[in-house]
């Protein structure tokens, strides 16, 4: 059963940039979804229309419809939109650096009763024990590694029932990466909260989630079961950095990729 669908979605920027074109996907219950692509694509302009905060940028969607857990939520407003459980991870993590972590966490705690805040802080600790470690501390002074994790535990304040998650290993190292996929991953199987994943490394998406699309240039140019991506040739090719035989390629090696999609047609 989908908790989230999207009909046909067109997003306008400025009355004149049209960004998405027609975009449609679904996001199964329960599940973690990856949306993949480049930079431009749209992919975050799609999380952002899903949780109202195109119109705060100057974007409105001029045609299409996001249905959520059955009803349309696509004319609805930010706040409501949070209040009905979905709440989105902005790339770039976005902390309040001037608060402590403490202070960030119980921000993202509003729409839920003060007296629940004790649990839901612990149950973030348990996740992130390092945000535990660090509670009193500027999130400003944090590590990129542990902004994200703030941003991350500061969403599960809001218990989601849909977590919109854009570029998490956005600047991470490659073992900080892994660790925090392995949470995400964790607090889908433990919470049961529905992901879509927003990502350019589609390898660390894809590890975790069971479906995934692929936008270009606004629409959806494929889409299928994490392993039928990972082994699609052309996925490989221009996502994975992989040659057809799996060897390693270089990103000049792999350049004229726009020239050579056979997706497109």
């Amino acid at each position: 059963m989908n908790l989230l669908t999207v009909e046909n979605l067109e997003v306008v920027y400025n009355d004149v940039i049209l960004v998405l074109k027609g975009l449609s996907l679904k996001v199964r219950r329960g599940g973690i979804t990856a949306l993949l692509g480049p930079n431009g694509a749209g992919k975050s302009t799609t999380l952002k229309a899903i949780s109202g905060l195109v119109r705060t940028e100057d974007g409105e969607i001029t045609e299409g419809a996001i249905v959520y857990k059955g009803n349309p939520i696509h004319k609805a407003r930010p706040e409501q939109i949070v209040r009905s459980g979905v709440f989105q991870v902005m790339e770039g993590r976005r902390v309040f650096e001037d608060l402590s972590v403490e202070e960030n966490l119980r921000c993202g705690g509003f729409t839920q009763p003060g007296s629940e805040y004790p649990v839901s802080v612990a149950r973030v600790y348990e996740y992130f024990p390092r945000l535990q470690e660090r509670r009193k501390q500027l999130a400003g002074y944090l590590s990129g590694g542990e902004q994200q994790m703030l941003a991350i535990g500061r969403a599960l304040m809001a218990k989601p029932r849909l977590l919109l998650l854009d570029e998490p290993s956005l600047g991470l190292a490659p073992l900080l990466v892994e660790e925090i996929f392995t949470i995400v991953q964790r607090v889908n199987q433990d919470e049961g909260v529905t992901i879509l994943l927003v990502e350019q490394n589609a390898r660390a998406a894809l590890s975790i989630a069971q479906h995934g699309y692929i936008l270009e240039n606004g629409r959806i140019v494929m889409d299928g079961s994490s392993e039928t991506l990972l082994n699609n040739p052309d996925v490989q090719e221009f996502y994975l950095g992989l040659g057809h035989g799996g060897e390693k390629r270089s990103y000049r090696d792999v350049k004229h990729y726009r020239r050579r999609k056979r997706w497109l047609g």
